[in-house]
């Protein structure tokens, strides 16, 4: 058997923590010395801990533990509550990760002071292409990505890569409601009879995205969080040129998203339909 003191090392947990769960009945000393008072504790007993140190995590109160380690959770039922926390854990650090990316990129911006950096913008007329797209609106921006990957997904999967030209977002949405109204869909090289089932109901569609007399264009590589870095610089531009927005945005793919899990990395083309201010 081991010391209170001996017992806590090979848990990895403090004497003091001990001590309050034998007073809660919550793990008692195998042995308590009648002449010395000293609690010892056996090496059987690390699983109660392990069970109480678990339960704990999981965020049940230590009234709530007595109650699970008396009722004997069995170690598959731990276990899966167990995953079901670390999935939890791991994700929030995923969306304190991306909150900390978008801090840093928002300082960034701060410290170029509406600066155009390395972007060139270029002033060009778009011709009408064939768009066979879907259109929805998004709660937000999460879902936005959601429905961009599944255009992905399934456009590449069911049409021929002869036909398939860029994917393309065209942002309906004048972002003054919470609410994204976006289309997504690609350009063709070719017309085609297809419309292209998604789910919840959603189908890509053929249509004619609309000719542009004048678009200002800037290409951009990066990750998406920091893309607001770009539509900054572009607004800096058309302020400085006199020009004004005259239609939706459109963000054009030059090369295909999430071809690669492990990387945020994206190149694209904004585009924003102008004339000049008056």
């Amino acid at each position: 058997m081991f010391k209170i003191g001996e017992f806590a090392q090979i848990g990895r947990v403090s004497g003091r923590q001990l001590r309050f769960y034998d007073q809660l009945g919550l793990l008692q000393p195998l042995h308590t010395d009648a002449q010395t008072g000293y609690r010892y504790y056996s090496a059987r007993q690390l699983p109660r801990l392990n069970r109480i140190l678990a339960l704990k995590s999981l965020g049940f109160s230590l009234d709530q533990v007595a109650t699970m380690i008396d009722d004997e959770v069995s170690p598959e039922a731990l276990r899966g509550m167990l995953s079901v926390k670390k999935a939890q854990v791991e994700q929030s650090l995923a969306d304190e990760q991306a909150k900390l990316r978008q801090i840093e990129s928002r300082i960034l911006q701060i410290e170029q002071q509406g600066r155009l950096r390395d972007y060139d913008v270029v002033l060009r007329s778009e011709a009408a292409q064939t768009f066979l797209s879907v259109r929805h609106r998004c709660p937000d921006m999460d879902e936005a990505i959601r429905l961009l990957q599944l255009v992905v997904r399934q456009g590449t999967r069911q049409l021929n890569a002869a036909f398939r030209n860029k994917l393309t977002v065209v942002a309906h949405s004048d972002f003054e409601d919470e609410e994204l109204d976006l289309e997504v869909g690609f350009t063709l090289t070719r017309p085609t009879n297809r419309t292209v089932r998604l789910p919840s109901d959603l189908e890509m569609s053929l249509r004619e995205l609309e000719a542009v007399d004048t678009m200002a264009t800037l290409v951009r590589t990066g990750p998406n969080y920091q893309s607001h870095l770009a539509y900054g610089a572009l607004g800096v531009w058309l302020e400085a040129n006199d020009c004004r927005i005259d239609g939706p945005c459109r963000e054009v793919f030059l090369e295909m998203p999430f071809a690669d899990p492990a990387t945020e990395e994206a190149v694209m083309e904004i585009q924003f339909p102008v004339c000049k201010a008056a």
